[in-house]
């Protein structure tokens, strides 16, 4: 079986290759696309937000953020499998850039500046939507990935890219792995959610699920006490279970 780092490997090469036929202006009409799908999804028009997302792609298949958009919009759909595709491949995008180098300082610039551009696009979206935990820890988490790259750009003269996937990312395709019933896999992307951001509160919540239907009740209660310390409210259901589970055996 290929390694998650093998696969990011083979989605670079192929998305270079792709890269180096494309220019600025496909990127911008992705963004465009990109904007009009998270709009569709404010409105819960699904289908034409998956086909907002997919027109994204198809102009520039290096943007992480479309698949981003359109495995939440396949998650809306109940279209669990189509989403863990569409989370992965974002993954992997983001996977592939750790150690890229570039030509020169200006180019490696050029493309952080676009990176924060698009962050701030998705911070705009984000504060769109209702306050929520979730939605606090989203806005947290792009704060801080905003913050890492412009000290990046401060810096000016490192031509490497030091890039992780975001723990939104991994949240996301772990909630996709667990609805489409792979347990194993939803438990590896919740630990590395929390891996990336220890106050990723649903994370913990999450995984505690994962630990309930695995019969690990101990751990369970363990990442129910994390997530209420991250400040996420936990379904007091999940801890009747739990407390049961462990009465009963």
């Amino acid at each position: 079986m290929r390694t998650l780092s093998a696969l990011a490997a083979a989605v670079l090469t192929l998305l270079t290759t792709v890269a180096a036929a494309q220019t600025p202006l496909d990127r911008d009409r992705a963004r465009i696309q990109n904007r009009l799908g998270w709009d569709l999804m404010k409105t819960e028009t699904w289908e034409e937000a998956a086909k907002a997302f997919q027109s994204a792609i198809d102009l520039d298949p290096t943007f992480e953020t479309a698949y981003y958009g359109l495995g939440r919009a396949d998650m809306a759909l109940r279209k669990f499998v189509s989403a863990v595709t569409a989370y992965s491949r974002c993954r992997d995008l983001y996977l592939g850039q750790a150690g890229h180098s570039f030509a020169n300082a200006q180019d490696a610039q050029r493309y952080r500046q676009d990176r924060i551009t698009e962050i701030d696009e998705q911070i705009r979206q984000v504060n769109a939507m209702p306050a929520s935990i979730q939605q606090q820890d989203w806005l947290r988490q792009l704060g801080n990935q905003r913050r890492d790259i412009q000290d990046a750009v401060t810096r000016g003269n490192d031509m490497n890219l030091d890039a992780r996937v975001p723990p939104w990312v991994s949240l996301a395709l772990g909630s996709a792995y667990f609805r489409s019933g792979k347990l194993p896999d939803a438990e590896r992307e919740y630990k590395a959610t929390i891996a990336a951001d220890p106050k990723a509160g649903e994370a913990h919540n999450n995984l505690a699920v994962v630990y309930l239907e695995t019969g690990r009740l101990t751990q369970a209660e363990q990442e129910i006490k994390a997530a209420k310390k991250a400040g996420f409210h936990v379904n007091p259901q999940l801890e009747q279970d739990i407390n049961s589970r462990k009465k009963a055996g």
